[in-house]
């Protein structure tokens, strides 16, 4: 049977995670807590070595699928076994498969499932090196942004940058809060409830879950945030980024205080998807990433 999933699962979970190599920011186990209940309601069950997640759509008609098994220790699944895995647990369906494994077993796949892309679900992925060091002439718009913004705050303002701790994140809660309430200031903010949800739940439970991030000051007033989680080895998924976007080169700014703080070894930054919003998409492109990797939907024929 299938158990809801709840933060204090985190600790029994994360082994299955410690060295899987799935590359979608959909399998980092931080990602899927924060997200339940928001648009989806998550369970899990184990199953011999394996992990199984499923999501199941809040609103009706409520359809259930599974995520791609995790073992432990991790080994490569064929399609054979995959199929066999959703007609015992008699679901129909996964989510999230990525592109290396889809073009690995491409040939086994299609035998036993019809295969579809998720549009608004490819992966954009960075050099944390980049992301950083913003270096060479593709990225002079960025460091032009972020000397605007150093310029108009250096004479009259006090900009303060704070590692995102347990101990300081509730000044993110009050950002959300204030925002929530202010028409004219919330106008600034892309953000649906379900996502408002998301970020409560990541930073109620931020040491829990082995959450990582930053927040900006501007005279000892927080005007933006940024945090995440670990995804797999030397990859780190930026999970939510929420700035003013009317104080000009902040959001630039706040992109490369995460990208320098984030510790050494960690090698990529998943920025996740665009969800087929073109201004979305034309932001993360903007930032050149290293690669992208598509997802895939199986059902089985």
């Amino acid at each position: 049977m299938f158990n809801r999933l709840k933060p204090e699962d985190y600790p029994h979970i994360k082994k299955f995670f410690d060295k899987h190599r799935y590359p979608l920011c959909e399998y980092s186990p931080a990602t899927i807590i924060v997200w339940n209940r928001c648009l989806y309601e998550v369970s899990w069950k184990l199953d011999g070595d394996l992990l199984l997640v499923a999501e199941t759509d809040l609103e009706p008609p409520a359809a259930r699928r599974l995520l791609m098994p995790v073992p432990y220790p991790f080994r490569d699944i064929p399609p054979a076994e995959l199929a066999d895995i959703l007609r015992r647990h008699r679901h129909t369906r996964y989510y999230y498969v990525p592109q290396d494994y889809y073009e690995r077993h491409k040939a086994g796949l299609e035998t036993f499932f019809t295969v579809a892309e998720q549009p608004g679900y490819m992966d954009y992925l960075y050099h944390t090196r980049d992301m950083a060091a913003l270096a060479g002439h593709k990225y002079a718009k960025k460091r032009n942004l972020i000397a605007q913004f150093n310029k108009q705050t250096a004479a009259v303002k006090k900009v303060k940058v704070e590692a995102l701790t347990r101990r300081n994140n509730g000044a993110c809660l009050n950002l959300l809060d204030r925002w929530a309430k202010d028409p004219e200031a919330g106008a600034h903010l892309d953000m649906l409830n379900c996502e408002r949800k998301a970020i409560i739940n990541g930073l109620k439970h931020f040491d829990l879950l082995e959450l990582r991030g930053v927040l900006v000051k501007i005279d000892d007033e927080i005007c933006g945030f940024a945090f995440g989680s670990r995804l797999s080895d030397g990859v780190f998924v930026l999970n939510f980024e929420k700035a003013l976007d009317n104080v000009k080169g902040l959001y630039q700014f706040l992109d490369n205080e995460l990208a320098r703080r984030l510790p050494q070894g960690c090698s990529f930054i998943n920025k996740e998807s665009d969800l087929c919003k073109p201004g979305l998409a034309k932001t993360k492109e903007s930032y050149y990433p290293a690669f992208k990797i598509k997802s895939y939907t199986l059902t089985l024929k």
